[in-house]
């Protein structure tokens, strides 16, 4: 399985579309961002586990019905374990990894670069753009090469 750590602020949520939800405590997704990441998941099958801080204090199913409020549906798997926030969101991502079997590869999204050995593998974003063209084809050239 391919896997997509994904942050939510700067990657979904951007400077462009804080607007409060109504359906939930949060923003809404940015539309252009959310139709990007649909092509990422049509193109290379992955599924999301979420790294954000948005998995603090929700449940993994509370998640899941947000990004179906956004129109995202079936694609959120798990989310990272969350220590303190002294942690590099790295080391919480190679926790996940470590209890994962039948990985094929793996992308991380965010807009933050604190990822520590795991670096290799970040996919930056813009938090005024989010996920752009560019981040878009790099994500999917990543994952289809099953780059490791």
């Amino acid at each position: 399985m391919k896997l997509i750590f994904l942050d939510i602020d700067g990657v979904l949520v951007t400077s462009n579309s804080l607007i409060p939800s109504d359906k939930y405590f949060g923003h809404t997704f940015d539309p252009n961002c959310v139709r990007k990441l649909m092509e990422i998941l049509t193109a290379t099958k992955a599924k999301i586990v979420i790294s954000s801080s948005w998995r603090e204090g929700r449940t993994l199913t509370q998640l899941q019905s947000i990004f179906r409020a956004n129109g995202l549906e079936d694609c959120v798997i798990g989310m990272t374990p969350s220590f303190n926030d002294e942690t590099f969101r790295g080391i919480e991502i190679q926790v996940y990894l470590d209890t994962f079997d039948d990985l094929e590869g793996f992308v991380i999204i965010d807009d933050e670069e604190e990822m520590g050995e795991l670096e290799p593998f970040l996919v930056e974003t813009d938090f005024r753009t989010g996920i752009t063209e560019s981040v878009k084809d790099d994500v999917i050239n990543r994952l289809m090469m099953n780059k490791q």
